[in-house]
This record gives C-alpha cells, sequence and structure tokens, in this order.
C-alpha cells in the first residue's frame, strides 16, 4: 500500500467529514453565543487576521477567534471565522489587558465572506483598505462568490466605515484567475502587488473538489484606474511577506520598493490530495532579500549582513519605520516553518532588518510563546502594534492580552501597553554604532544598480550624531556656511576671470602655433566611469559589482540601464523569456503536453 503523508491524511479526512456533514471544524456548536471580540476574561486567541492603522484607528479584518463559551474553552471547534470589521482607538493610550475593541456593523452590502489570510493593503490616500482573496470557512454554509471579488472599506475617520464591493475597469480579467490565500501583497501609493499564494475549494469556488492550485508570478492593481493585470516572471511563492518601502527609488515616478521575504517555492504541481510535501520545497532564506522595482516590474536580491533570522519560515510580520538620516529599519518576528520533522514549528524571534545597509540586528525574543499567523502595523511614531497568533492551536489561551502586543523600536522593548505621546523614531543605538562605525562603506553590493539606489554618494554614511537638518538650529548653521562659501566663491570667481583675460591675450596666441597634446589617460578615464556608472567614491574597486558587468555609454535623456531580472533571492538569472506576462496556475493531476508546455487560465 502507498504510504500518505499526514497532511495527505488529515486532508481527505476533512474532506470527507464535511462531505458528510458530520462535524464542522470551524464555527460553534448550534446555540453558543460568541462575539467577533469577546470580552478580555473570554478571549483564547485570534489569528489569520489583518490589521491596518488608518488615522486614528487600526482596523482588523478577517481572521479566526476563539473564546471561551460558559466556563469551558469552544467545544466541537478550533475557532469561529469573525464576521465583523474591528477597530481600536489609537489617539489615546491604552492597556490591552482593558483597550476597548469597537465591532463595526457588517450588515450592509459589499462585506467580503468571512476570510483568513487574504491579500491585503492599504490606500493611505483615501483612508481604505482593499481584501483580495483568503481561505473560507470549512462550515458547510460558507458563503462564497461565483467569481473571484475585491472588496474595499473606507474608513469614515471616526472608527468606523463602509465596504463595497470594487469592479474593476476590466472585470473580464477576473475570470481569468483564482482567488488565493498566503500570497504576499504590498502597494504603493497608486499600484497593489499580489505575489504567488495557493488555491483551493476553501478560497475559490471552481477550483475543484480536492484540488490545489499553485500561483505563478504576480498580480497588479492599479487604485487609480482600477485596472488587474498580470506580471510575468514565473516563480511560485506560498506564505512570503512584503513591505514596502518609500525612501528609495529606481526610477523618476518614485514609486518606492517592495521587499519581499520569506515563503516557501513549491512545484508548479501538487498532487491531487491538496497537499503540498513541505520537506522537499525550497525556500527564500534571509542572508538574500529580494527587492522588487515597481517602475519596471523587475526583481532584484541584496545579500545581507551579519548573522541573519534561521529559516524556513512564513506567515512571520513585518513592519518598519524611516529613520531621520534617511534609511529604513524593519522589525520581523515569529512565524512557521512547515519542515519535518517539526511540522507547523513555531518561532518566538525578532529582528531588525536595516536599510541601505542591509544588515540584521537580532532584537529580544517575544515575551509571550512563539507564535505565526499574527499581522502587525506600525503605530505613532515609534511603535509596532502586533495582533493574535497561533501557537499552533486555538484552544491554548494566548498570554498576550486580546491578542495585543507592543514593540517598542528605539528601545527594543516588549510591552502590552501603547503609548499614544511616544516620542520621534530614531534607530535602536546598536544599529547607529553600525553606520557610525562606516560599516556602509564595507557593503558588497550585488550590482551597481543596487548601490545607486539604496547607497548613493550624495546618501553618504548616516551620522546619528549629526544634526536633524529640519532644525532651526541646523538651519542656522547651514546659512552661515552658505554666507561665507558665498564670498569665497565670488572672490575666486573674479580671480579667475583676471587669469582668462591675461591668458587670452598673452598666452594663447604662443600656443596656437603648436601641436597641444592629447590630455587625460586610460586610468583616469577609467576612473570617471567608474563614478559615473556607480555614482561611489572612485576608491571602491569596480569588482564589488557582479561578475561580468561592464560599464556602458548610457544617453544622458536615459534613466536608470536595464540590467537583468533576478530570480527572487536565488542570485541572477542568465536571461528573462520572451512574451507577454502571465499569472497563472498549473493543473493538479495529469496534464496534456499542451497543458505542461502552456499557462492554463481559468474559463
Amino acid at each position: 500500500m502507498t504510504a500518505i503523508s499526514s497532511s495527505c491524511r488529515s486532508g481527505l479526512i476533512r474532506a470527507a467529514l464535511l462531505g458528510l456533514g458530520v462535524f464542522q471544524l470551524h464555527g460553534l456548536v448550534e446555540g453558543q453565543e460568541i462575539s467577533d471580540s469577546p470580552p478580555p476574561d473570554k478571549f483564547v486567541r485570534r489569528g489569520f487576521a489583518r490589521v491596518a492603522l488608518i488615522g486614528d484607528y487600526l482596523y482588523i479584518e478577517g481572521g479566526e477567534v476563539s473564546q471561551q463559551v460558559g466556563d469551558q474553552n469552544q467545544q466541537g471547534s478550533r475557532s469561529n471565522y469573525m464576521n465583523s470589521t474591528l477597530s481600536i482607538d489609537m489617539s489615546k493610550s491604552w492597556d490591552a489587558k482593558t483597550v476597548p475593541i469597537r465591532i463595526i456593523d457588517n450588515k450592509i452590502s459589499g462585506k467580503p465572506p468571512a476570510r483568513s489570510r487574504p491579500a491585503f493593503w492599504t490606500n493611505q490616500q483615501d483612508g481604505s483598505f482593499y481584501v483580495w482573496g483568503g481561505m473560507v470557512s470549512y462550515r458547510k454554509d460558507r458563503v462564497m462568490p461565483k467569481f473571484p471579488e475585491l472588496y474595499k472599506f473606507v474608513t469614515d475617520g471616526s472608527g468606523g466605515g463602509k465596504w463595497s464591493i470594487e469592479t474593476p475597469s476590466n472585470p473580464d480579467f477576473l475570470r481569468t484567475v483564482y482567488l488565493t490565500e498566503l500570497a504576499a501583497s504590498a502597494a504603493t501609493d497608486e499600484t497593489a502587488f499580489i505575489f504567488g499564494g495557493l488555491a483551493g475549494e476553501w478560497t475559490d469556488l471552481t477550483v475543484g473538489w480536492g484540488r490545489t492550485e499553485i500561483a505563478t508570478g504576480a498580480l497588479a492593481f492599479n487604485m487609480k484606474t482600477k485596472t488587474f493585470e498580470k506580471l510575468g516572471y514565473e516563480e511560485t511563492l506560498v506564505g512570503a511577506v512584503a513591505e514596502h518601502i518609500p525612501q528609495f527609488n529606481f526610477g523618476t515616478k518614485k514609486q518606492g520598493v517592495i521587499l519581499i521575504m520569506g515563503g516557501y517555492i513549491p512545484e508548479k504541481r501538487v498532487d491531487g490530495n491538496s497537499a503540498i510535501d513541505y520537506s522537499s520545497v525550497s525556500s527564500h532564506l534571509f542572508d538574500n532579500i529580494t527587492i522588487f522595482d515597481p517602475e519596471t516590474r523587475q526583481m532584484h536580491y541584496q545579500t545581507t549582513t551579519g548573522p541573519t533570522p534561521p529559516g524556513p519560515r512564513r506567515e512571520f510580520c513585518l513592519a518598519g519605520f524611516a529613520t531621520k538620516e534617511g534609511g529604513y529599519d524593519i522589525l520581523l518576528f515569529g512565524g512557521e516553518s512547515k519542515r519535518e520533522p517539526e511540522l507547523d514549528f513555531r518561532y518566538e524571534d525578532a529582528w531588525i532588518l536595516s536599510l541601505p545597509g542591509f544588515v540584521w540586528t537580532k532584537a529580544p525574543n517575544m515575551p509571550t510563546q512563539r507564535r505565526a499567523d499574527h499581522h502587525c502595523t506600525p503605530a505613532g511614531k515609534r511603535q509596532v502594534i502586533s495582533v493574535g497568533g497561533t501557537a499552533p492551536g486555538w484552544r491554548e489561551p494566548d498570554p498576550a492580552p486580546q491578542g495585543l502586543m507592543v514593540f517598542d523600536m528605539p528601545s527594543m522593548t516588549w510591552r502590552f501597553n501603547y503609548d499614544a505621546d511616544a516620542g520621534d523614531y530614531e534607530s535602536p543605538q546598536v544599529i547607529k554604532d553600525w553606520y557610525k562605525n562606516g560599516s556602509l562603506s564595507k557593503v558588497k553590493w550585488s550590482t551597481p544598480i543596487l548601490q545607486q539606489v539604496f547607497a548613493p554618494d550624495s546618501f553618504g554614511i548616516p551620522n546619528p550624531d549629526s544634526p536633524d537638518p529640519n532644525s532651526q538650529s541646523s538651519g542656522q548653521g547651514h546659512s552661515i556656511g552658505a554666507i561665507v562659501g558665498g564670498v569665497l566663491g565670488g572672490l575666486a570667481g573674479l580671480l579667475a576671470l583676471i587669469a582668462v583675460g591675461i591668458w587670452y591675450f598673452f598666452y594663447r596666441p604662443l600656443k596656437q602655433k603648436q601641436k597641444l597634446p592629447q590630455t587625460g589617460s586610460q586610468e583616469a578615464l577609467a576612473a570617471g566611469d567608474k563614478y559615473l556608472y556607480t555614482r561611489t567614491p572612485v576608491n571602491i574597486p569596480l569588482q564589488e559589482a557582479e561578475a561580468g558587468w561592464k560599464p556602458a555609454e548610457v544617453a544622458s535623456n536615459h534613466g536608470y540601464a536595464e540590467l537583468s531580472v533576478f530570480s527572487p533571492g536565488l542570485g541572477p538569472s542568465p536571461s528573462v523569456s520572451p512574451g507577454p506576462p502571465q499569472y497563472s496556475f498549473r493543473p493538479a493531476g495529469p496534464q496534456s503536453p499542451m497543458e505542461m508546455d502552456g499557462y492554463s487560465e481559468r474559463r
């Protein structure tokens, strides 16, 4: 008899029991009263939710919550899906044990079905957030749309808001893709990007019973034109997390960059039992960061410095702050590993990745137990709010009151209370010291274009002890410098004019009778080229650029030169496959040669 993995067996058993209607893995026994925001003394655990800070309110959407009913934890269920949107007032300081959590009325048209682990992004310009896909309840009476729908929640500025279905300007596009879960998502001011993910009967009705479809490529949704499009790289990616960084830009449109971390890279086909064999799939580790350019839609990579977070891991949390020196610090914590022999292993560690140095710094572990499936967001000027997390079970009470934790970035301390009056953000001292010691100049950049983007000569090495250029005292200092510089510059200019006049009338006639030799040297030209293409001081060896790279003449009206596309986290790819962008799925089970050679789209 052929051996069946534990994940396959559980999937078959779950499917059989659900098909027979024997019991429900989600939802409570009929007659039990539950709440999407149970009282703190009844709260057990929350997970799979998504959070957004818009204005003065933290919004919590989707996911599952378990709670005590009577004197016992929930019976007949791991958890119940959350049907409401919640909000917390962030204009005031609060304690996690007592902070009130508002339940927003969900009896309105356009509210998405209860879902876990959807793609999720915010639009701060109009005070909204979006939900795409996610895993719906396993309950027999689950509600799912016939075709994919994109949901939008517009906040009202007072902790409430309204749901609606966002109809794209190219609606037929929705018939060509599946709704997915475990996708990485992030958005610029204009466009949202959804990377990878997987689909099954629990995300999309049309996938088919017992099948799992693995997404390849990515989707882009322009929030202004309401247009979907497919992006073309063929990587699969499940359980990764993305973060938009506005400070750094590849091009002139100032779209920022998107960092993609973690996750697994399963094969494009999986067996018919809806199982992925995580013991054999590759993964993205944290010593090599994927960088996505939203403008050119190209992938780049950069190796990191310092000890790195262990992996593989998925469903961890990312949140960050801009630094006053022009950089960006990102907190990473928690997550799970699906690798045997310890399946569903949870991490309890925390790390900070600092840009532009791409240097990892270890932060204190979470004071609560290991967790994954949580979500977080920067709040105020310096704190990160974490919501929920699985342990992996649902019946073990969460040590974090109401599932809420706070991390103060500058002091690198964990708390269960939020300080609405906390001061401005400054990098932790250990990160300040790293830059102050000149370590940025020792970074080995993967390509010259990445050095241009993250550490051009105009950026220099951040000096945490320098005065704030926006402060009044700093402005006065610059004014004095400008006065002195102007006086000296004027004198130098006058002397230069006198020298030019003497040369023109007395020396130039003699030189015209002679054949002037060419000036400059190959060494000087090479040094100039090196500065032109790397924008670094000429004493940095060009050999630090990627192997085989050579300077090339670029027209003055061109932007950045297009280099090779890089597979996320795997290093440079020798070529880019031609053809139109693709976002597709490989059907599970046997395939014909035509299906194997092409991409299958849903009809």
